[in-house]
């Protein structure tokens, strides 16, 4: 004997299965391994900007933001979703034995979809302190 009220519902509750549960689960997974690249560009990038402002020994603010636009740029992030920022003054040269710290401010997209682009998102930043060499001349 058949059940009238049950019939076809088996196909209702695949698509809604798929639609409500899988793809959105899909997505997330396929946006994870992009907020990894994007911290590890954040950290690369704040890294080498910092140890070449130190081995510079003047604070260039510009230098640095073309650093990090090439090296973004290299590392397959658009140089718009980058933001450099030093720990000192603009142009003042850095004092021996010193410190001077990179800011890289990265933004990270929500959810990636493919042929549509970033839906949301937050920022995310990595710090580098680099040591100043103690022993060099003030420019």
């Amino acid at each position: 004997m058949r059940w009238r009220s049950e019939s076809g519902f088996v196909a209702t509750e695949l698509v809604l299965g798929v639609g409500l549960l899988v793809i959105p689960v899909a997505l997330v997974v396929l946006t994870l391994p992009g907020w990894s690249e994007r911290q590890a560009t954040a950290r690369a990038v704040s890294r080498e900007v910092a140890r070449a402002t130190a081995r510079d020994g003047i604070c260039d603010v510009a230098r640095a933001r073309v650093r990090a636009a090439e090296m973004a740029a290299n590392l397959g992030v658009p140089s718009p979703d980058l933001v450099v920022d030093l720990g000192c003054v603009d142009g003042a040269p850095l004092p021996p034995g010193g410190d001077v710290e990179a800011r890289v401010t990265v933004a990270m997209p929500a959810i990636q979809l493919p042929g549509i682009g970033a839906v949301g998102g937050w920022s995310w930043t990595a710090r580098h302190r680099e040591p100043v060499d103690r022993y060099a001349v003030a420019p």
